[in-house]
């Protein structure tokens, strides 16, 4: 797993609430889903990858900037067996 991220947030909010959220299924087994969120970031990013051996593997992607932060994913659905 990598996960590259920082933010600076306002330490006088609490505020996290789902604007929207989309997931699109582009093959059987792999799913991008788009988020948009408030919350009390000021600014800040992340970029993550999860390994190919575990749950829902795949690349995230987010920008959070004067209390707005917009999610990217793109994931597999399944969950990863260790017998296979």
């Amino acid at each position: 797993m990598l996960y590259i991220g920082f933010v600076i947030r306002n330490p006088f909010s609490r505020r996290h609430e789902m604007v929207t959220t989309k997931v699109v299924r582009v093959t059987k087994n792999k799913s991008f889903e788009i988020g948009i969120y408030r919350n009390s970031s000021i600014i800040g990013g992340s970029f993550g990858i999860d390994s190919f051996k575990q749950d829902h593997a795949g690349f995230s992607f987010d920008i959070e900037l004067l209390g707005w932060n917009l999610d990217f994913m793109f994931y597999d659905n399944r969950h990863y067996d260790e017998k296979s």
